[in-house]
């Protein structure tokens, strides 16, 4: 059984594998892509068929999209000449054909969607090609449920005729017309189907039976009736039947890539999916899309993510709802467009066919897109200016993660509080996949790695970091780093005790009661704080308190210094080391005992963001490339490509009823660019054309703007 570390290690491969054994970046115009998403799941294909594909195109015209993501299966086909069933409405119209005559007219490109293992038509999975079902016992039929509007769904399985049929029907798609990509569904073996995700068509009885050397796939009526042998059968089956699914993208990319040179995009769902894919997958296609982008926090965390990995990311605007006919957006569809192109992504329009009958709303998407459509030489080709590297956990030890009434710390809360941290507080920060710390060339671009609650790091990441620090870099580690080995035991020292300084205490006696009285029936420490260390003997600096949060605590070792101590409240006693600083070679460390990055994205307590900023800042020992003075609101994010730097500035409140409806102007903001050693500013420029001063001062170039509203970005041209 998996122990939740192990999800640690796939990620290492799956996103910065040594040069060559990952393709290159997609093509430039996946990053300057402006999309609508048209599935055939819900209207105008379901129900009944009322898509009318030079209505659609003139709207994306009007609104300044240039990519159609146009579906040629649903519940069924809408094209000609495939083994599924046709549309019942279809009669002898082809609608990739349609969209492909309207949309080149305009310059529009045009990427099918191939369903690929989705359910398809009860209908067709049980009357017209039962052959293709999944078989959910023996003897069986597929699964049913709803779905969407229309006629139910059924499951289907790789190991029936339904192979062939779909890979002549992507075969028939990139050879046939005149497309520019494709994109299919998941990647994901047993998709949708119920319960142990088992299937006893003959394609899987047999197949497996041979692989195994005569092993049956077990059935039991009942889930807890199995016995334990017949699990491990099954979890044997499962790994079988994967690299049946890995068999058949191996044929899609044998197949696309003999017809044409265009990039393969598949749907990943969100960035928490990144660890668990099979690497596999991940160097057959070109670009993936994430389905959901949550809060704009996180939608620029998630894109970040994808651009530091090198990889080209569609995240849906809008959401899959329940009312295609209906486009309740506004300023929040508007900031997630910019958000999304800010930080390095290609937004894509999720339902977007409701704009055909709807001009009213059409601003929210359609003012955003022509400014991306205007300055698309500002976003092909650029990348995060690296600074802050905060890396992105996730996996949870076994007992590691603590939960209250109110908040929670484990590793993803933690670095997504760190990521928030430096964005709200405009250092310039990238969130950066684990396997960032298998690549010493690409840890070395960036000033400081910023390690939130990082349990378990392997022992070559371990020893690259260490030349990282050793070599100039700066390094932040908090709470729980390097504390957990790859099975998810506790080590009894941190990995990193070299670099941090540090190792584990055991309290006893005063100091484990004193420990216990200070804890909340609602979780976590109470009136415990931060305060800066003072030498025995020496009064403690009255400064402001730092609150506490969930900690490990630890003893200082040599060469480490401690910076703040944990304190109680009443008297302001130290009881245990809070911020540890040591020296390596070139590099500084920070070791924070305490996951106030998990608090702070609960909280966003102002008076936390500072204090994790300023150790960054401390850490890094070398100026940010621009400063940012305006309120959290205003995000900043500094992008390159060649000698033109682009900072992108985007204002939003995070009350997503105000940004649906207003968004209030941000004043007089401040910029502060350092200029790079060998060059001088040639052109400063906005992106949106507004008043603006400049003056330079040495190496520092500051602009200042009267008023940003809702986007605003500054280009600086050196030479």
């Amino acid at each position: 059984m998996k122990l939740p570390l192990q999800r640690f290690l796939s990620i290492a491969c799956l996103i910065a594998a040594p040069a060559g054994s990952v393709r290159a970046a997609d093509p430039a115009w996946i990053q300057t892509a402006r999309v609508f998403l048209v599935d055939a799941y819900q209207p105008p294909f379901a129900p009944a068929l009322e898509y009318d594909a030079e209505a659609l195109v003139q709207t994306m015209t009007e609104m300044h999209a240039n990519t159609v993501r146009i579906a040629t299966m649903g519940k069924y086909a809408t094209i000609q000449g495939v083994r599924f069933s046709t549309h019942p409405d279809l009669g002898k119209r082809d609608l990739l054909a349609e969209t492909i005559a309207a949309a080149k007219r305009r310059g529009i490109r045009v990427v099918p969607y191939i369903s690929t293992g989705h359910k398809l038509a009860w209908s067709m999975v049980t009357r017209d090609y039962p052959e293709y079902a999944q078989r959910t016992r023996p003897g069986g039929g597929p699964s049913r449920d709803h779905m969407y509007v229309g006629e139910d769904h059924g499951t289907v399985c790789w190991n029936t005729p339904y192979r062939k049929a779909y890979l002549d029907l992507v075969e028939h798609v990139v050879r046939d017309y005149d497309i520019d990509g494709l994109y299919f569904d998941t990647w994901r073996a047993f998709y949708f189907w119920p319960d142990q995700k088992l299937c006893y068509c003959e394609g899987c009885r047999d197949g497996f039976r041979q692989a195994s050397r005569g092993k049956e796939i077990p059935w039991r009526e009942k889930a807890s009736d199995y016995t334990a042998q017949e699990r491990e059968t099954i979890e044997e089956y499962h790994r079988w039947y994967k690299e049946q699914l890995i068999a058949v993208l191996g044929d899609v990319r044998r197949i696309v890539k003999s017809h044409k040179d265009i990039p393969l995009i598949y749907n990943i769902n969100d960035p928490h999916r990144l660890a668990e894919e099979d690497p596999r997958i991940f160097q057959a296609m070109d670009a993936f899309l994430y389905e959901r982008g949550h809060s704009l926090l996180e939608r620029a965390e998630g894109v970040s993510l994808a651009r530091a990995a090198g990889l080209g990311v569609w995240p849906y605007v809008g959401v899959y709802n329940n009312w295609p006919r209906v486009v309740p957006n506004g300023l929040d569809y508007q900031q997630e467009i910019f958000a999304t192109a800010a930080f390095g992504g290609a937004p894509i329009i999720a339902q977007p066919y409701g704009y055909v009958a709807d001009p009213e709303n059409r601003r929210w998407v359609g003012f955003p897109f022509s400014v991306l459509q205007e300055h698309e030489r500002d976003f092909a080709g650029f990348e995060n200016v690296p600074y802050a590297a905060v890396v992105y956990a996730e996996g949870n030890p076994p007992g590691q993660a603590q939960t209250g009434w109110f908040w929670k710390t484990d590793p993803r809360a933690a670095s997504l509080g760190a990521f928030a941290a430096c964005l709200y507080g405009h250092v310039q920060v990238s969130s950066v996949p684990e396997s960032l710390l298998d690549h010493p060339d690409k840890l070395a671009r960036y000033r400081v790695l910023y390690l939130a609650n990082v349990p378990y790091l392997t022992p070559q990441r371990l020893a690259n970091i260490q030349s990282y620090v050793e070599r100039g870099g700066g390094l932040v580690a908090s709470y729980a780093t390097s504390l957990y080995g790859p099975t998810g035991e506790r080590l009894e020292r941190f990995a990193l005790e070299d670099l941090l300084r540090v190792r584990p205490a055991h309290p006893e006696g005063a100091l484990a009661d004193t420990l216990t009285s200070y804890r909340c029936m609602s979780g976590g420490p109470n009136d415990l704080y931060l305060q800066p260390h003072a030498e025995p003997g020496a009064a403690a600096p009255r400064t402001r308190l730092i609150p506490l949060w969930h900690f490990e605590p630890i003893e200082a070792l040599e060469g480490g210094a401690v910076q703040m101590d944990i304190v109680t409240g009443d008297g302001r006693k130290p009881i245990l080391p809070g911020v540890v600083a040591a020296r390596r070679g070139k590099g500084r460390v920070l070791y924070l005992a305490s996951s106030l990055e998990s608090l702070y994205g609960s909280t966003r307590q102002s008076l936390l963001g500072a204090f994790l900023r300023q150790l960054v800042e401390e850490a890094a020992a070398a100026p940010a490339p621009c400063r940012v003075e305006a309120p959290p609101s205003l995000i900043a994010n500094l992008t390159q490509n060649g000698n033109r730097r682009v900072l992108h500035l985007l204002n939003w409140t995070g009350d997503a009823e105000n940004e649906a409806n207003y968004l209030p102007s941000v004043e007089n903001v401040a910029l502060r660019m350092t200029v790079p050693d060998g060059t001088k500013v040639r052109r400063v420029s906005t992106l949106l054309k507004t008043p603006f001063r400049q003056k330079q001062s040495g190496q520092e170039l500051e602009i200042r703007l009267p008023r940003v509203e809702a986007y605003q970005a500054v280009a600086v041209d050196f030479e």
